[in-house]
């Protein structure tokens, strides 16, 4: 409490606020353990993902039970005095991840109209540019139940069987999300990050984000590693036979093998 305090007289909050804005399974955790390894940056998880408990995902930060209650009854307020709050001066830049589908019951929903009136708020747009690889990771994750790997160990799973409906489903609300959020928050600085592009150039994709965020450069390393590292007709069981629905569509670029 005297630290927090000290922090309202002598901190500052003059840093870049930002979100990291998306899904799940396009690379957040990836993107979100680079930008937490600028020492001048504070990155927090999926505060708005469960209501049981404070997914900072951040060593350090408060759970207790006044916190919890802050988030259940005042989102906008636990954003704007916990979340935005006073940071020691050195702080460049402050921000949180958060998924289209958050946030979306009544006793939440409030957080949305605050983001976008906040139109200092910097937003990172995490997408995915081929679909198919988030939906195949998404089922893999729960059927593994490991979401995260931190690691570096190989994938020993199985192949995955994919439902047809499923994946056109998915494919159709994924990229209508991506439109309608882009379109939400056409008035705010925005930058598009794309997962297969972090991938193969981190070091260079995150160069791009820092200049977004006004932050001083610094080589960063991530702390999450790639959950499977073999092709998609490896990991699918039925993969031709869903390229063979697919062909012809708007989703049968995301069956080319590289």
């Amino acid at each position: 409490m005297m630290r927090n305090l000290a922090l309202d007289m002598a901190g500052s909050d003059t840093y870049t606020k930002f979100i990291v804005l998306g899904r799940s399974r396009t690379g957040s955790n990836f993107l979100r353990s680079l930008l937490n390894d600028h020492p001048q940056v504070e990155t927090y998880g999926e505060i708005f993902r469960n209501k049981e408990a404070m997914d900072w995902d951040h060593i350090g930060r408060l759970q207790n039970d006044k916190m919890h209650q802050l988030l259940l009854n005042d989102p906008v307020k636990l954003v704007s005095d916990k979340v935005f709050r006073r940071y020691p001066k050195e702080t460049a830049a402050v921000g949180f991840k958060i998924f289209y589908y958050h946030a979306q019951d009544p006793g939440w929903q409030a957080i949305w109209p605050y983001l976008l009136a906040q139109t200092d708020i910097h937003v990172i747009h995490m997408k995915r540019a081929n679909i198919l690889q988030t939906h195949l990771s998404r089922k893999r994750a729960e059927l593994t139940d490991s979401w995260v790997n931190t690691g570096g160990e190989r994938e020993k799973g199985t192949a995955v069987l994919l439902n047809y409906d499923e994946c056109l489903a998915d494919f159709e609300r994924t990229r209508a999300y991506e439109e309608e959020y882009d379109h939400l928050f056409a008035a705010h600085p925005k930058i598009e990050l794309i997962y297969e592009a972090l991938s193969a150039d981190y070091a260079g994709e995150m160069q791009r984000i820092q200049e977004f965020l006004h932050l001083p450069l610094r080589p960063v390393q991530p702390g999450t590693y790639k959950q499977s590292h073999k092709s998609l007709s490896q990991s699918i069981t039925n993969y031709h036979e869903l390229k063979e629905q697919f062909a012809g569509s708007p989703w049968e670029g995301f069956f080319t093998e590289r």
